[in-house]
């Protein structure tokens, strides 16, 4: 027996350990983030551990072990108060504005969920206690939670962790070997330019956190929890494990640390259902094919710009294939006779049904993994976030096509969606890398609840963690030490300067004197 496949049988064999309890916070108001998570909670609650989490997004189903707090009204926030899609639209041309503005938004979110009832009930009970915190590493504030309960943490992410999330385990951050996943960038093929905006973006990014987004939330911890917490910075570098959802055929291959664990993909595969029954008349009728498009659960066709929807019609009515279309309002105007428009589908058991051709997906990466479990290739139509560098990804992988929705044209879609659903080679490269990420000695579901166990067998997981951890930016780059030569190189430079000074006034007076 090949001795990989051994070692993971033996750890998924290991006897289970005693019940715990544990605190699961995923504050994001996102489906593609929380169906990344709730696999695991839900498996460590059918393993005996009693299970609490605070979701906007609540399962119906019963489950034993488990209860969730519901905070559902943060996609209020998300999508009305805020509209999230709008301030895409109004700042996609200035990032930093962008940042601001989500800065804003995430934070009326945290207020809202650590003021709701049962929320803050939790935090005010003094008798409540947690064994561990799983917490979805993206809302700082949130981190408060393990000071609260005195409990180790695992950090989890539903795509690549954010810079931070990687310095607290002792991970290589680099700007230029590993640029932030938001930007479009290979890192072999970088060249001077897109090197310089991948080490301005993350200079940025960690001056707008520590000016003006760590004040923000440390203000808010004070109000919520107390003013005898600690900074920002130590409840982030407090983590004892990050989970994240990425893998080594997809994303950039990068060294981590044993507290870091790949979870990904697939995590929320599960077998197809049964579709209702109007889209699978529709998808069975479909002798032609069927092009399934999706901007997901963020982004609103219905807000994207008019123009921007009047080319996509106007490319739809072109095509010879059916269009079913995730549409969030009950009508579109000018909609082509090819074209069906739904507020909801069953996406992963949508992307199943055999007609289905190509998806025209936004790239959130958990659309991105449905679409590959399913061999179905892509055409790309980023709007903000990691979504443009993984179209990035998936046009460089072979995986499909990827356009700028601010640039988009009949010509251009029209091209594209025939050219991949025509040219083979799209369809045989998304079999050829969905079989290579599917080739691995266990599943990231297994991994996620072995290594969660291991936390609390362990009461926390520091010792894994990275020497670089706990290493001064100033060190971990040889800030100190390149100081140090330029120092010691200008010191003799000034000395040879003064010795020479010197020596040609002797010369020069001895030359009076003669």
């Amino acid at each position: 027996m090949n001795p990989i496949v051994a070692y993971s049988l033996l750890l998924l064999a290991a006897s289970p350990m005693d019940a715990a309890r544990i605190l699961g916070v995923f504050p994001i108001p996102s489906h593609s983030h929380q169906i990344v998570f709730f696999p695991i909670m839900k498996e460590l609650a059918n393993r005996g551990h009693e299970v609490v989490v605070i979701t906007t997004d609540p399962v119906k189903e019963e489950i034993k072990n488990f209860k969730q707090i519901d905070v559902s009204y943060a996609y209020e926030i998300w999508n009305n108060i805020h509209n999230f899609t709008k301030i895409i639209n109004e700042t996609n041309k200035n990032p930093f504005k962008m940042m601001n503005k989500c800065m804003y938004m995430l934070n009326d979110i945290a207020i809202y969920i650590l003021e709701h009832p049962e929320v803050h009930k939790l935090i005010n009970d003094k008798n409540e206690h947690f064994d561990l915190l799983m917490l979805e590493f993206m809302l700082p504030t949130f981190l408060a939670f393990k000071h609260r309960f005195n409990c180790p943490m695992i950090g989890l992410t539903s795509m690549d962790s954010p810079y931070y999330g990687h310095m607290a385990v002792g991970n290589p951050v680099h700007a230029v070997i590993y640029p932030d996943s938001f930007l479009p960038f290979q890192t072999n093929k970088m060249n001077f330019f897109e090197r310089l905006q991948s080490f301005i973006s993350i200079q940025i990014a960690i001056i707008y956190n520590e000016v003006i987004g760590k004040p923000m939330e440390e203000k808010i911890v004070a109000k919520i929890f107390g003013s005898d917490y600690p900074s920002q910075t130590d409840l982030t570098n407090a983590i004892d494990m990050l989970f994240i959802n990425v893998n080594y055929i997809f994303h950039t291959v990068r060294p981590l640390t044993p507290a870091t664990v790949t979870i990904g993909p697939f995590i929320q595969m599960k077998p197809p259902k049964d579709l209702p029954k109007d889209l699978k008349l529709f998808l069975d009728e479909a002798k032609e094919g069927v092009i399934y498009f999706s901007l997901g659960s963020n982004v609103k066709s219905k807000y994207i710009p008019e123009e921007t929807r009047e080319v996509i019609m106007k490319s739809f009515a072109k095509l010879p294939y059916k269009i079913l279309w995730k549409f969030e309002s009950e009508n579109l105007p000018g909609k082509p006779d090819n074209v069906k428009i739904v507020k909801w589908t069953p996406q992963r058991d949508v992307l199943s049904h055999k007609n289905i051709k190509l998806f025209i997906s936004q790239c959130g990466l958990q659309s991105l993994e449905e679409s590959l479990y399913n061999y179905v290739p892509i055409l790309g139509l980023p709007f903000f976030g990691d979504q443009t560098g993984n179209a990035f990804k998936l046009e460089s992988n072979g995986l499909g096509l990827f356009l700028d929705y601010n640039e988009l044209t009949v010509e251009k879609f029209t091209f594209s969606i025939n050219e991949i659903i025509n040219n083979p080679k799209y369809k045989n490269k998304v079999k050829e890398m969905t079989n290579l990420i599917q080739d691995q000695p266990m599943s990231g579901l297994d991994r996620a609840v072995w290594w969660t166990e291991y936390v609390l067998r362990n009461k926390g997981a520091q010792h894994l963690k990275g020497p670089a951890a706990n290493i001064p930016t100033y060190q971990y780059y040889y800030l100190d030490i390149i100081s140090f030569f330029v120092f010691i190189i200008l010191l003799l430079i000034f000395l040879s300067g003064f010795i020479i000074k010197k020596c040609f006034k002797l010369v020069s007076k001895k030359i009076k004197r003669d």
